[in-house]
């Protein structure tokens, strides 16, 4: 299925309008794969600019220029886009819709301070027994995921799904603690397919085990 624009102001009903008059969103089912707009001002007014992107912004995951029309912007965002995807093993669903608008939550939940140290917790623990560098999931060369195992007491394993941009979906698990490494990664490989489904993609390849991350 094609790549759908979206005006800004529509995809994000609760922000301030766009200061851009013509400013969209590219969605790939409701992932926001790109956008472009029109400059109105300076030495490049009427001028387009675009962008796309996948995951973090690494070097092989964005794309940024200039075109001269909408259209051009399109072409241009999904041909950027497409090669993305080959280069992280996904691909479009041929059936995937784009999704809602995305809304702001009603009662923003502030992080606030970190809690101060507490000595006693560390004596609980224990010593540290394990000092295990985390291990990088990755999709195509796409890294997606990490599971790093516990330092202190009994044997788990903590997993998170990171590097792309979470669902507005308070049910979604994009982390957790388990027992096994094996557990930890099936756990990622569940998330990871409920997030390419959330973002109009199919993986064409399974995630791999990367190297450790320093």
């Amino acid at each position: 299925m094609p790549l759908y624009a979206r005006h800004v102001d529509e995809h994000y009903p609760d922000r301030n309008p766009s200061e851009h008059a013509d400013d969209f969103v590219v969605l790939s089912g409701s992932l926001e794969a790109g956008s472009f707009h029109r400059i109105a001002n300076g030495p490049s007014e009427g001028r387009w600019s675009r962008s796309a992107g996948l995951g973090a912004a690494t070097a092989n995951f964005v794309a940024t220029g200039y075109a001269t029309s909408p259209d051009e912007c399109r072409t241009h965002v999904a041909r950027s886009f497409r090669s993305m995807l080959a280069r992280a093993d996904l691909r479009e669903q041929p059936d995937a819709k784009p999704g809602p608008p995305r809304r702001e939550p009603p009662d923003p939940i502030a992080s606030g301070p970190l809690p101060p140290y507490d000595r006693e917790i560390d004596r609980q623990l224990g010593p540290m027994i394990r000092n295990e560098l985390p291990i990088v999931i990755r999709s195509g060369t796409l890294a997606v995921g990490l599971l790093s195992h516990s330092t202190h007491g009994p044997e788990s394993w903590n997993w998170i799904l990171t590097g792309v941009p979470r669902p507005d979906d308070e049910d979604f698990a994009w982390h957790g603690l388990v027992a096994t490494e094996t557990e930890a990664f099936d756990e990622i490989v569940a998330s990871w397919s409920r997030w390419t489904y959330w973002a109009g993609l199919e993986p064409i390849a399974p995630l791999q085990r990367g190297m450790k991350r320093g």
